[in-house]
């Protein structure tokens, strides 16, 4: 895409011969940043998101392309248009070697256009619930498959100034609500953890559960929820449902 200054847009064969007056704009193949280059003269060009690219015109169908710059002496090469594969590639003294006044003026004579950017999916969120007792067995239910164990594991620590809080709070007694906090969202985020281990192992509930916390150094607290990942099924009604003797 070009925007032009003295140029006629009606004359696309002069373009490359008042490339002074333009702003040459170059897509990245692989971001599919836009950017606009400040030498539009130059046979080579860096994106931003760290790609750099060579410009060289293709054998098959005469558009310039663009060649990553890690490509070596001789390689082929495919063109981004075409697809066409193309042999001879140099860094140096390459007949190919082409600008990004010529890029700009191939896409204008033929027409071509920048890639839209679409947004990219995320996978779905994962929203089952995972019912968590810390018994050995679920009324109502019963244990089809077990996956193993499973554990959540976090290890935080207050700042410096909560600690000088927490130390003058012990002077005149009560909570210290920094640390019921402090352990609150460490027990929520290390159950968290573990309920997505079970789903990943493709369990639908965790029995057994329990809380292990430790200090380490005196300044942090370590949170460990863990326990045993196993698939449950609704446990049928029994005799009230059942289907009278045929001999009665």
């Amino acid at each position: 895409m070009i925007h032009d200054g003295a140029c006629s847009r009606d004359e696309t064969a002069r373009l490359a011969a008042c490339h002074y007056a333009q702003m040459v704009e170059v897509q990245c193949p692989k971001c599919l940043i836009i950017s606009r280059p400040s030498d539009s003269g130059a046979s080579n060009w860096d994106c931003p998101c760290g790609s750099s690219y060579a410009l060289r015109r293709c054998s098959a169908c005469g558009v310039v392309s663009q060649v990553s710059s890690l490509q070596r002496r001789n390689e082929p090469w495919n063109c981004v248009w075409c697809k066409a594969s193309n042999t001879g590639f140099a860094n140096r003294g390459d007949p190919a070697t082409a600008t990004l006044t010529d890029l700009a003026a191939d896409m204008a004579r033929h027409g071509l256009g920048f890639v839209s950017r679409t947004p990219r999916e995320e996978p779905a969120r994962d929203t089952q619930p995972v019912l968590i007792v810390t018994t050995n067995e679920i009324p109502g239910y019963r244990i089809i498959q077990v996956h193993g164990d499973v554990f959540g594991l976090i290890v935080r620590a207050r700042n410096y100034f909560s600690n000088l809080g927490a130390q003058f709070r012990t002077l005149a007694g009560g909570e210290v609500a920094g640390y019921t906090t402090l352990l609150t969202d460490s027990r929520n985020q290390a159950r968290e953890r573990m309920w997505r281990e079970a789903r990943a192992r493709g369990a639908n509930a965790v029995v057994a559960m329990r809380f292990d916390c430790n200090e380490i150094g005196d300044i942090m607290s370590e949170v460990a929820a863990y326990g045993t990942a196993v698939t449950v099924e609704p446990v049928q009604a029994a005799s009230a449902f059942a289907t009278p003797d045929a001999g009665r």
